[in-house]
């Protein structure tokens, strides 16, 4: 077995093996011409030297032979493709000539159509098996048209030996098609599944190395955090206070710039649900934000938290995505603007918006928005920091929370984020709750 796959592999040219997916197509197809080939050579054979019909020996045992010897044809052509129906074209001018020599459709010639059809569908395009199946239709309507207004072909019925032969032969080939194509199909499938195992483990060990850097360079973080805390600021002057605020505003945007990292990188599938309070959550993060909106003399204005909104999902879930669409309200508003909240909850959904008088997106912008370390067109506009991050980070948690950020956006005149949740947390869906 192992002489023959090599001698298989070595007629098949590189260029017809750039993927492994090319490499089994041709191969599974050549075992089937070999096998197809061997066949019709015996067989031709057996009813030209037993049964004493020549036309069978001429026609069977000279396409088997074609067969076989064509395999060594096959670097000549550029396409597999093209090599196939070179193949397909002989033989249905082969079954053709055998149907006129062996008495017409009323014989078991037109079986072996089928046979090619289904080479045609397994290793050629849609288009041209739909291409072949016309052909070979119209060629068969207008034999049995002939023959039923008096064509005579002189068909003579042959012995039940031979029609048993046939049937054998024909099944025997046709499952060698299908087994064949099966067996590339598996391949194929189990190949998808080492690549797919394969990019897991390089994932894992990527999310592995990133939180080994994440907490590596959160210690000097924190130790100029700490240092800067206990500096003496008593007689600096105003510059070298500036410096300081500087400095102390680095090390934090340093410390979020990780911590977006790690959200970023991180499969969080183990969700913890609980009932929430939304009023809650989106009056701490007001209160949170107001030292910055107050800095920029934004107003932030919400409305529909006149009744208690409850849902169910994930507190910090829930949280971090408020907080990075919060944060790039804020961001990238003008001075002296506003950011409105809107809350709205019926039946089924809760969704929250949240509209900037930012510079909006661009057409270009959309078309990256929610990609990881994607930097858009609109600039904070007091100097603060983006890592390209955010945006990244609320799509992918929003839909481990089961649900859906839409936007609206309008070059010059801002932008409104919506998250609408689910009241209740599709239990079928969650795994690890």
């Amino acid at each position: 077995m192992t002489i023959l796959h090599k001698f298989i592999d070595s007629l098949i040219p590189s260029r017809f093996v750039v993927t492994y997916e090319n490499k089994i197509k041709v191969r599974g197809a050549l075992y089937v011409q070999l096998t197809i080939g061997t066949l019709l050579t015996f067989l031709g054979v057996y009813f030209g030297l037993f049964n004493n019909v020549w036309h069978e020996l001429l026609l069977n045992t000279g396409m088997g032979i074609f067969l076989l010897i064509s395999m060594f044809s096959l670097p000549l052509f550029n396409r597999f493709e093209s090599y196939v129906n070179f193949l397909l074209t002989f033989g249905y001018i082969d079954i053709a000539l055998f149907l006129v020599k062996a008495g017409g459709v009323y014989t078991d010639a037109p079986f072996w159509f089928v046979l090619l059809i289904a080479v045609n569908i397994f290793y050629t395009s849609t288009r041209q098996a739909f291409y072949w199946i016309a052909i070979v239709g119209l060629f068969l309507g207008i034999m049995f048209y002939l023959q039923i207004n008096g064509l005579d072909l002189d068909y003579t019925p042959v012995p039940y030996s031979k029609k048993a032969t046939t049937i054998f032969t024909f099944f025997t080939l046709l499952i060698t098609i299908a087994f064949s194509f099966s067996k590339i199909n598996k391949r194929k499938n189990n190949h998808h599944l080492e690549i797919i195992d394969k990019h897991k483990r390089l994932l894992k060990e990527r999310d592995d190395l990133m939180s080994i850097i994440a907490h590596d360079m959160k210690s000097p973080s924190r130790r100029i955090e700490g240092l800067l805390s206990i500096l003496d600021r008593s007689n600096l002057t105003e510059d070298q206070e500036e410096i300081i605020n500087r400095l102390n505003n680095t090390a934090i945007e340093n410390q979020q710039l990780i911590h977006d990292l790690i959200e970023a990188t991180r499969f969080q599938s183990n969700i913890e649900l609980k009932t929430i309070n939304v009023n809650d959550i989106i009056n701490d993060l007001q209160e949170g934000y107001l030292p910055l909106s107050s800095k920029k003399n934004i107003r932030l204005i919400i409305y529909g938290l006149n009744q208690k909104i409850n849902i169910e999902s994930s507190p910090h879930h829930l949280k971090r995505i408020l907080d990075n669409l919060f944060s790039n309200a804020i961001k990238f508003s003008s001075l002296e603007s506003r950011v409105e909240i809107t809350c709205v909850q019926n039946k089924l959904n809760t969704s929250i918006s949240i509209k900037d008088q930012g510079p909006g997106f661009t057409k270009e912008d959309e078309a990256g928005m929610f990609k990881m370390f994607q930097k858009l067109s609109a600039r904070p506009t007091a100097g603060e920091t983006s890592s390209g991050l955010g945006l990244s980070i609320v799509k992918n948690l929003t839909e481990l929370l089961k649900g859906e950020i839409k936007y609206v956006t309008q070059v010059g005149a801002g932008s409104t984020f919506t998250l609408v949740l689910p009241n209740k947390f599709p239990q079928a869906n969650n795994n690890n709750s």
